[in-house]
């Protein structure tokens, strides 16, 4: 679906902004731009912008697809959330946040710095996991935006809505000029809903849903679906939501014909086992059920 924004460009990935892409913002007045969480790829970035300056790159959260292609404008300021923006720069509380600490313990943080630092590390199939992207994209933020309130950028008025849940400090931009919301990873993909280790399946949900409130006519997804009008979005929104219940019933079908906690990851809750051969596929299984454990001890109480 194509949309016309006064202020604002659409810039997908050739891959249709599936992981590990996603889908970028270009704020443009004429005088100032800003690209919003270039991982849309270098091809796509560089056709969509030109020769032109970029004043301004924004990232919604630390996320890999949302920030792998900082490192692109290393002249530009660098505005992140005011959550994630003082461990950004630090690559062992990235690997914190990513669960390599929790899954693979201190000295697998330390040998995943190594394997990033290095360009000529061998690359897993499925995931960027040792990808040189994460070394060289990762940095102090020059300035943070304020969550919730109203600002500039150029003559485009936008509100970082603050959604936490897939990160503790995801936002959403917001638009009300352009009648546009950029959701992220609230991307009603048929993934299903991700929390990392710093996320939380409640704040998700009722994130996503305060985000399908807010009173804009266009809907634009983080990854593949893209473009939805405000009806559309909030229809699909549920079925996207619902995945969630869906893996805590499989996950009490499990337990219940025995299986153990500590072995539920072999079950491929959120990734086919046969993906788990990916150090980071296997990672994310295994904190995704520990959050998924945690929410089931929640609701039984």
């Amino acid at each position: 679906m194509t949309v016309k924004f006064r202020h604002i460009r659409v810039v997908p990935s050739p891959s249709k902004s599936r992981f590990p892409t996603c889908t970028s913002l270009l704020v443009d007045d004429g005088d100032t731009m800003a690209v919003i969480d270039p991982g849309a790829g270098p091809e796509a970035l560089q056709a969509a912008i030109g020769e032109r300056l970029v004043d301004m790159v924004i990232n919604t959260h630390w996320h890999f697809d949302h920030i792998s292609g900082n490192y692109l404008f290393p002249e530009t300021q660098l505005w992140m959330n005011p959550i994630e923006a003082e461990g950004f720069s630090d690559l062992r509380r990235v690997a914190e946040w990513f669960g390599v600490r929790e899954v693979y313990g201190d000295s697998g943080v330390t040998e995943w710095i190594e394997k990033v630092a290095d360009p000529n590390t061998p690359q897993t199939e499925f995931s960027p996991c040792y990808r040189h992207e994460w070394w060289l994209s990762t940095r102090s933020p020059d300035r943070t935006y304020p969550y919730n309130k109203e600002w500039q950028i150029g003559q485009a008025r936008v509100i970082m809505v603050h959604a936490p849940g897939h990160t503790r400090g995801s936002c959403c931009p917001y638009f009300p000029d352009e009648g546009l919301v950029y959701t992220a990873d609230f991307d009603l993909t048929s993934s299903g809903p991700a929390c990392g280790t710093d996320g939380d399946f409640d704040e998700f949900i009722a994130s996503a849903r305060r985000i399908a409130q807010l009173d804009a006519d266009w809907f634009l997804t983080g990854h593949q679906a893209g473009m939805f009008s405000r009806s559309e979005f909030r229809a699909r929104l549920d079925d996207f939501l619902d995945i969630i219940n869906k893996r805590q019933q499989r996950l009490i079908g499990l337990l219940e014909a025995g299986v153990k906690p500590e072995d539920v990851h072999k079950h491929g809750l959120l990734y086919p086992s046969e993906y788990q051969m990916d150090p980071c596929i296997y990672m994310w299984e295994r904190v995704g059920v520990r959050k998924h454990l945690e929410l089931l001890k929640a609701t039984s109480r």
